[in-house]
């Protein structure tokens, strides 16, 4: 988590900036909050990864009241559901730890694949995951081609979706700081 915050810290003005073309500005304020109150609180860890997904959520409640926060707030909490005991993880849990996070985000977020957000990330992800387990190679390629595929198309949800086709030539913030984020690994 110390890797994902110092990355949080350097991308925190890109993050606010692309979120401030078509948002409030605020994700670079989100993230770097929330991570930086899992840190806080990374004493607190135990050896049960349920726990410690839990206090991630915590995190990110007590941090952000921003849609994206609460999302990923979410996100954490129902992972946490899954792996509550387990110590560590096979690959197939790893993988149903993004399907959880795609799951929440898409019901949650109220929004469909195709629309342009960090759920068409997470769903890239999880299908080169299905291939692969080389987990760094995996997050940093599927989120890049993630903003590649969706270049040229409008962002579908969320307060962007009001600035129709100039987001088309944006990037969606979610999916652009996921991309930044996977840089820590």
């Amino acid at each position: 988590f110390q890797k994902l915050l110092n990355k949080a810290k350097s991308s925190y003005d890109s993050f606010n900036a692309a979120d401030g073309q078509i948002g409030d500005g605020d994700l670079g304020v989100t993230i770097l909050h929330g991570l930086e109150e899992i840190n806080n609180n990374i004493s607190k860890f135990t050896d049960d990864m349920g726990f410690n997904f839990k206090l991630c959520s915590q995190a990110f409640v007590k941090k952000s009241g921003s849609s994206f926060g609460t999302l990923i707030a979410f996100s954490f909490m129902n992972i946490s559901k899954n792996l509550k005991g387990k110590s560590e993880c096979s690959h197939e849990e790893i993988v149903n730890i993004f399907e959880t996070a795609l799951k929440t985000i898409l019901e949650r977020g109220k929004t469909n694949l195709g629309d342009k957000t960090i759920a068409d990330s997470l769903n890239l992800i999880i299908n080169k995951l299905k291939d692969n387990q080389n987990y760094s190679e995996v997050f940093k390629t599927a989120t890049k081609q993630a903003l590649q595929d969706f270049k040229g198309k409008k962002i579908k949800i969320g307060r962007a979706r009001m600035f129709e086709d100039k987001t088309k030539d944006l990037d969606d913030p979610g999916m652009f700081a996921l991309n930044r984020l996977t840089e820590a690994f």
